[in-house]
């Protein structure tokens, strides 16, 4: 089988057509939609990039195969020693090709993110231009055309492609913004009340720092066109929807000519087309803009479209949907099974292959989420509730436990964790037997968030500069509330060496005790 897997970088599934935005942002890919099946309920185990894209691939929890973040320890993926792969924990895309498929990615993602197990998963890899940042769609398309004309006459090839448009920041020309921004209304949430309430959130991508880093201390629009300074008002935030929804359209586009070449090719009815992301974003959602930093829903939601030629085609409208509680871990052990290969012993997943043959599937009670590069968060999605419990906050503004009705209140404006006790306590169980499971065990090995929690999530964003950064700006209440939260997280015993010895601080320490003792008496 011809297997093409399309990775669009922080594509929120309720802003395409398929999840019924109403904005036109994606008539190609509801063109696809209309052959496959979609999945309303299909989330990432682990956010953001690095994290999502390793369970992906390993078919593995972050807990698991010890990708949990961006940065450090928390960003090393875990390999046994030795020559040649793990036969019972191969990435996907070594079992793949252990399937007789060859495999190939056009993606710049293993240089962005230093993650170079990436490139096990492939025989071919290749970056599209010499950027090893993010990588613009008509150059994805270039070496996608290029590839797929080489390849059109082999069978059995699995094809890999990252596109980039969605992620901040939102690089496509005006005039794709300008056309979404006509195509109909912004969403009318968040008001400006709840804009200007978030002026008391604080950390990267709030609503005042939206842009602020150590990179761009100035906090300015690098895109000025498509992205605001600040979320000050609503008008700043229809500003900033209609810059990710002209992206989307960009993308889309693209997208479109990518199908339209499967056409020509004639190879379009025997070619699976399988669509989907790392990550969705947070648009006001607890008070972060544009950012995907939270285990949240807006966040762990992905889309997901496949297209599976023989199996898609003839199915009724009713089983063009599913709404089983799916992970991004199921993805692997489903294209095994539907190219004919076992599931290996280490993968977590599970399959939903014959959700694609129109049968039913039955739905996980609940899924645990986490996330590890702005906050270190897990989460538990049930059909109708979030709980959100944070480990450490970076330096993000949020609170330590958290319980939604999603299904009543999808914006996560109401948290109930005072009001519905025995629910939380439910919640909590559920997360405590998932972490039981993956890391309380005999052979488990340390979960790498609690492993880092002294350190915390501070690659983008430090809490001493940035403490000082709000200061500077007049807010130095919410400083002090930032020091005041991290202050309990401090005690200075490390689990690693420090990078420089600690002997003058602990000296000082000592001598200032034994004066206040010698005052005392």
């Amino acid at each position: 089988m011809r297997i093409i897997y399309v990775d669009v970088d922080t594509l929120r599934a309720d802003h395409t057509t398929p999840y019924g935005y109403h904005r036109p942002t994606t008539p190609n890919l509801q063109k696809l939609a209309d052959k496959s099946v979609v999945f309303d309920r299909y989330y990432c185990s682990d956010s953001p990039c690095l994290p999502s894209r390793a369970a992906l691939t390993s078919g593995q929890f972050g807990i698991t195969n010890g990708v949990i973040g961006h940065y450090g320890a928390d960003a090393q993926f875990r390999l046994e020693a030795g020559h040649g792969p793990e036969p019972h924990r191969p990435l996907l895309g070594q079992w793949l090709g252990w399937g007789d498929h060859y495999t190939a990615s056009i993606s710049v993602f293993a240089e962005r993110h230093r993650a170079y197990f990436f490139h096990g998963n492939f025989r071919e890899s290749i970056r599209a231009s010499a950027n090893w940042g993010d990588e613009e769609a008509p150059d994805i398309n270039g070496a996608a055309v290029d590839w797929l004309r080489r390849h059109k006459d082999e069978e059995n090839w699995y094809l890999h492609l990252t596109y980039w448009e969605p992620h901040t920041n939102y690089t496509q020309p005006a005039e794709w913004t300008e056309k979404m921004a006509a195509s109909g209304p912004v969403q009318a949430w968040p008001d400006e009340e709840t804009i200007a309430a978030h002026a008391e959130i604080y950390g990267p991508r709030s609503a005042l720092d939206l842009h602020h880093s150590l990179k761009n201390p100035r906090g300015t629009s690098p895109v000025p066109h498509n992205m605001p300074d600040a979320v000050a008002s609503r008008a700043d935030f229809e500003h900033l929807i209609n810059g990710f929804d002209g992206a989307i359209s960009y993308w889309d586009h693209y997208f479109g000519q990518l199908m339209d070449t499967l056409e020509e090719l004639g190879i379009a009815g025997d070619t699976a087309v399988i669509v989907s992301a790392d990550h969705g974003e947070s648009f006001g959602e607890l008070g972060m803009y544009a950012e995907h930093g939270m285990a949240s829903e807006p966040v762990h939601r992905l889309p997901l479209v496949v297209y599976w030629p023989g199996l898609t085609d003839d199915l009724p409208d009713d089983a063009r949907r599913n709404d089983a509680l799916l992970y991004n871990i199921d993805l692997a052990p489903t294209l095994a099974e539907l190219i004919g290969l076992d599931k290996p012993a280490g993968w977590q997943g599970t399959s939903f292959a014959p959700a694609l043959r129109g049968e039913r599937i039955d739905s996980r009670e609940y899924l645990v989420l986490g996330h590890g590069a702005m906050t270190y968060q897990r989460a538990v999605r049930t059909r109708d509730h979030l709980y959100i419990r944070t480990y450490h906050p970076g330096t993000f503004r949020t609170e330590w436990e958290q319980l939604f009705h999603l299904t009543e209140d999808p914006y996560l404006t109401r948290n109930l964790i005072d009001e519905e006790q025995e629910l939380a306590t439910l919640m909590r169980s559920h997360l405590a037997e998932w972490w039981n499971e993956y890391a309380g065990r005999p052979g488990c090995l340390p979960d790498p968030m609690q492993a880092n929690l002294q350190t915390g999530p501070i690659y983008y964003s430090q809490p001493g500069p940035y403490a000082q950064h709000l200061r500077d700006t007049g807010r130095a209440h919410l400083a002090d509330h930032l020091e005041q939260r991290l202050a309990t997280l401090s005690v200075p015993v490390p689990w690693h060496a420090p990078h420089e010895p600690r002997s003058p601080e602990i000296l000082q320490g000592w001598l200032a005790h034994f004066g206040r003792r010698a005052a005392a008496t």
